[in-house]
């Protein structure tokens, strides 16, 4: 809590030690995203002041900037995110510590870390009022062993977290959905992801093995990063409520290897296969629970295929992200119809867009509106806590003139209790909020969300909840 304090104060301070930085970052960050090359698609051979380099791009490169809006902060960042490029000057607040960080850029060494807080309570409704706060420290170190060892497309990559604080929904509320997406269960340092990756064709396949997190992979759209729920952020939440192995990093992961593929710049199939050790998903053992078998058996496939609009480095329209995704899960699973039966395999399908609708300024402007919308489906209610989830909403960036950075969001989101929960309907989430951007490494953002029918029974009552976000980029 202390941390959190601090932070706080920091927001203040900087505020009022410069009023001018905000307008001069934004002025900055507009004209650079009306350039023909976004920031993070810059070529190795003229890469930004304090910038670590990337490989050289060609036609195929998406737009990092929209497909990873933030490589510089760890926090359950997309497995294709880690180790691209970022503006260390702009984009941290250590700035490249005394040049330390541009020499470890020389030699393929990119470390990076955050710290994001969520101080949350509800004035009214749930089992009771209360205030918590949540949140998680990563780091991750992003390793190019073609230059470190001149093994060219390998990179190693690990990351650790330490979560701390309470989850307001299960201290007050009673609902399903987190209200925090930062929670991760309880307060702990743990080892994280941390796997082998292989480029080949010239980067059109990634291969990767090693400890990992499916969530980190599959279903996830990169405007779900706007939103506190976890019914959100990072994937829709039904998928991890009704297979615990479809796990998010913080705050488990487990063996398993996992390609990506791009065809064409438009296309990208994923595959994925996965342990099913229910305690390594869990994060037990502080992430180092490295055992194959503790009373799981088989494992978890996943597969998906998106389409990548306007994200190829000449786009000129709009972006977007359209997705369609399952996973077949062969381990055994507690009877939802039959306490104390068992039964076996379990299976889920999704798809998920996201597609910016309107845009303010030219090419590679992301200043604008997106829409975006969601639907799971693990038809089989004897295991699946939720069967049927949707959601929807819409973010826009620059929505106020004079503050070109901030986001204002609002997302609705709907889950089906399985029909074997008694008297359980469906928990729906409407969520609003408005993130300032202070700088590029700092950021506050107040959050309105209303949670219906908690836990879908209507024995509680309907939930106000208010809180605000500090994020800090290291």
């Amino acid at each position: 809590m202390g941390a959190a304090l601090v932070l706080v104060l920091l927001v203040v301070n900087v505020s009022r030690a410069n009023p001018s930085l905000t307008v001069a970052r934004e002025t900055i960050e507009e004209e650079s995203r009306d350039a023909p090359a976004p920031m993070g698609a810059q070529s190795e051979s003229n890469p930004l002041p304090g910038q670590a380099s990337a490989a050289p791009d060609d036609e195929g490169d998406k737009v990092w900037s929209v497909r990873c809006p933030t490589p510089a902060h760890p926090h359950r960042l997309h497995i294709e995110c880690i180790g691209k490029p970022f503006d260390f000057v702009a984009d941290t607040l250590s700035r490249d510590w005394a040049g330390f960080r541009a020499e470890l850029a020389e030699f393929g060494i990119i470390p990076t870390a955050g710290y994001a807080t969520q101080l949350m309570g509800n004035p009214s409704g749930g089992k009771s009022q209360g205030f918590t706060y949540a949140a998680a420290f990563d780091m991750l170190v992003a390793v190019d062993l073609h230059k470190l060892l001149g093994v060219p497309g390998l990179s190693f990559n690990v990351g650790a977290s330490w979560l701390t604080g309470q989850s307001l929904s299960t201290e007050d509320i009673g609902n399903v959905f987190g209200v925090q997406s930062v929670f991760s269960g309880s307060e702990t340092i743990s080892l994280q992801q941390m796997f082998f990756q292989q480029q080949l064709f010239g980067g059109a396949l990634t291969i990767a093995a090693g400890r990992l997190a499916p969530a980190n992979a599959f279903a996830i759209l990169p405007v779900s990063g706007n939103y506190f729920s976890a019914g959100i952020n990072p994937v829709p939440e039904s998928l991890s409520l009704n297979d615990g192995a479809f796990a998010q990093s913080p705050p488990g992961v487990e063996w398993g290897a996992q390609a990506i593929y791009q065809p064409i710049p438009k296309v990208e199939v994923s595959v994925g296969i996965y342990n099913t050790n229910p305690n390594a998903a869990a994060g037990n053992k502080h992430g180092v629970d490295f055992a194959l078998q503790q009373g799981n058996r088989g494992v978890l496939t996943v597969a998906q295929v998106d389409y990548l609009v306007n994200q190829t480095q000449n786009a000129t329209g709009m972006p977007g992200q359209y997705t369609i995704g399952g996973f077949y899960d062969s381990n055994t699973f507690s009877s939802l119809s039959n306490p104390g039966a068992s039964v076996s395999n379990n299976w889920a399908v999704y798809a998920m867009f996201q597609q910016m609708v309107f845009r303010d300024g030219g090419p590679g402007s992301q200043k604008g509106l997106t829409v975006w919308g969601e639907l799971a489906l693990s038809n089989k209610a004897s295991v699946s806590l939720i069967p049927y989830f949707w959601g929807g909403g819409l973010s826009y960036e620059g929505l106020i003139t004079a503050r070109a950075s901030d986001i204002a969001s609002l997302g609705v989101i709907t889950g089906r209790f399985s029909r074997h929960v008694p008297n359980a309907s469906s928990e729906t989430v409407i969520e609003a909020n408005y993130q300032v951007t202070l700088t590029s490494w700092l950021s506050v953002t107040p959050d309105f969300q209303y949670v219906i029918r908690p836990s879908g029974t209507g024995r509680i009552k309907n939930a106000v909840v208010l809180g605000l976000q500090v994020a800090v980029t290291f």
